[in-house]
C-alpha cells in the first residue's frame, strides 16, 4: 500500500450478522482500496486500511446511521490501531471492536484492550482458537467469533465447552451450509455470519 492513501478510493462493504431469531443483529464493516486488483474481494481485506483516518473518513462520509441503521457495527482493528489509542468517531455502544486473530498478544495489548472495554466499547475476538495466553482477553471480551471451517466438529464442540465458562456470547462465522448453521444453533451459538445467509455487499 502506498504511504499516501487516497481516501476517496476506499470502498466499504458490510456483511450482516444474525441472531437466533434470524434478525439482523449487526453488520461487519470491511474496507478495501478500490485501486487494488482484488478490490471486490472482502474476504481478505487489507488490515492496514483499518486505521483511524480511514474509519473516520468512512463514518463521516456515509454517516453511521446510513452504514448500520440502528444496529451495531463490527470493525476490525490492527495491533497498531489498538496500541495507538487514537480517538474513535463513534460511541462505544454503536460498535464492536474486533481483535484480529493474528495480533501478537502481550501485556501491552491486553492493557490497551482493557482500556477500550473500560471506555464502553464491546470487544470481540476474531477467528478464535483457544490458547492459554488468550485467557486475559476472554475476561474482557463480549463476543467470541469462531471460524467454524477451521475446526473439526469435535474441536468445535470442545471450544464451545471452554468458552461457555466465560461471560461471552458466541458468534459462528463462515457458516456456508444449512447443516453448519443447524450444528452451531444446536451448540448454542447466539450469532451467525457467513455465505449461507449473505455475502458482503458494497455500500454505495
Amino acid at each position: 500500500m502506498n504511504d499516501v492513501l487516497d481516501l476517496s478510493s476506499i470502498v466499504i462493504a458490510r456483511q450482516p450478522i444474525f441472531d437466533r431469531q434470524y434478525q439482523t443483529y449487526a453488520y461487519e464493516l470491511l474496507f478495501r482500496n478500490n485501486s487494488e486488483d482484488n478490490a471486490a474481494n472482502f474476504d481478505q481485506f487489507d488490515g492496514d486500511l483499518a486505521t483511524t483516518k480511514v474509519i473516520n473518513y468512512s463514518f463521516l462520509e456515509f454517516g453511521i446511521d446510513n452504514l448500520i441503521g440502528n444496529h451495531l457495527a463490527f470493525v476490525n482493528l490492527t495491533r497498531n490501531f489498538i496500541l495507538n489509542g487514537d480517538p474513535l468517531p463513534f460511541a462505544g455502544d454503536r460498535v464492536v471492536l474486533e481483535v484480529l486473530e493474528d495480533i501478537e498478544v502481550d501485556d501491552e495489548l491486553i492493557t490497551a484492550v482493557r482500556k477500550l472495554a473500560h471506555h464502553g466499547y464491546h470487544i470481540a475476538l476474531d477467528d478464535f482458537i483457544f490458547h492459554e495466553s488468550l485467557r486475559p482477553l476472554l475476561e474482557v471480551a463480549s463476543i467470541v467469533k469462531v471460524d467454524i471451517l477451521s475446526l473439526s466438529e469435535a474441536a468445535l464442540r470442545e471450544h464451545v465447552e471452554i468458552l461457555k465458562t466465560y461471560p461471552v456470547k458466541l458468534l459462528a462465522e463462515k457458516v456456508e451450509t444449512k447443516a453448519e448453521f443447524e450444528l452451531c444453533f444446536e451448540l448454542g451459538f447466539e450469532y451467525f455470519q457467513g455465505y449461507f445467509f449473505c455475502r458482503p455487499n458494497i455500500v454505495e
